[in-house]
């Protein structure tokens, strides 16, 4: 989900807030998108589990109960749809949540809103029924692309949609560019690349506080004070690799981790937002554009160096 952002502007602002905030309580939820893997390359169904597998131990080992949002077209393949199936059982056999992110990944910028409706029913399937098996919600709906549509008509019409099937939007705050790292950290996969792999992952470690610098201070700007952050990650080889350094350094920074149920009690998620049109940036920024209020910094920026080089000469096709 590239985005177009701002020229970023207020580092040393963010650095300040951090550590002005850092004697209050700071939580932050964990999602994590396009279950059951987001690749660049071909991927086995033994691999794929073996990754989820990683994620979950790292999650386990901090303590953090994530929620993973599932598009379902991942599990139909040509006999592993069993294996599929497992690897969500493996999530819920963790104490994870699992959630919808539409059958097969499409937004509300290029597709019809009755079509992105029917991706929602199609892609709850499988996940309804192991769900309902355990006596578990489901509950979240993550919009791909997090596009909440063309225009106020068509966000409150797929929102009455989504209330009538029991589901809530599942905002985040932060995000911090994985899709790009992983498509580099995927094209890496050689046997003699492993140095230039702990390139790209330390970068996406360094991109991280770039990252959190910023949305603490949109947080601090907009609501004198540090709301509780909803972080949104893919499920990927490169998480699979890092989330425990990542889960590592949010708790450095003084974050403690909560559910999404959680973070969403805090009173800035009763915000009111506006349709996205096709960017669909942090909710700190949804909210400022509503209120009409003027920020210092409006998300990170792009990444800079080496790993950029390297996405333009591995990932031209993306």
């Amino acid at each position: 989900m590239m985005r177009i952002r701002r020229a970023f502007a207020g580092m040393a602002l963010g650095a300040a807030v951090w550590m002005s905030a850092a004697a209050g309580p700071r939580t932050i939820a964990i999602t994590i998108d396009d279950l059951p893997l987001a690749s660049t390359v071909a991927t086995s169904s033994t691999e794929r589990r073996e990754v989820n597998a990683r994620i979950l131990a790292a999650l386990k080992k901090h303590q953090a109960r994530a929620v993973g949002f599932v598009n379902e077209q991942g599990l139909y393949r040509r006999g592993e749809l069993d294996a599929g199936v497992t690897l969500l059982d493996d999530w819920l056999d963790a104490g994870m949540e699992l959630g919808n992110h539409s059958f097969d990944h499409v937004g509300l910028w290029d597709t019809p809103l009755a079509q992105v409706q029917d991706s929602v029913l199609k892609g709850e399937v499988v996940t309804r029924w192991l769900t309902a098996a355990r006596g578990l919600p489901l509950r979240y709906y993550r919009h791909p692309y997090t596009q909440t549509g063309h225009n106020e008509d068509d966000k409150q019409r797929f929102e009455g949609f989504l209330a009538a099937h029991g589901y809530q939007v599942a905002p985040m705050t932060v995000e911090h560019d994985d899709f790009f790292f992983s498509c580099v950290y995927d094209r890496l996969a050689g046997p003699t690349q492993a140095q230039e792999r702990r390139h790209v992952a330390d970068d996406y470690l360094h991109h991280l506080d770039v990252a959190l610098d910023t949305y603490e201070t949109m947080s601090q700007e907009l609501f004198g004070r540090q709301i509780a952050q909803v972080l949104l990650i893919h499920d990927n080889r490169l998480n699979a690799d890092s989330l425990d350094r990542t889960l590592a350094r949010l708790t450095e920074r003084g974050y403690t981790f909560v559910t999404l149920e959680e973070a969403l009690k805090d009173p800035a998620y009763r915000s009111r937002d506006l349709a996205s049109g096709r960017i669909g940036p942090s909710w700190l920024a949804r909210w400022a554009r509503e209120r009409h209020q003027k920020l210092s910094v409006y998300g990170q920026p792009d990444p800079q160096g080496w790993v950029v080089q390297q996405h333009e000469l591995l990932c031209k096709d993306q």
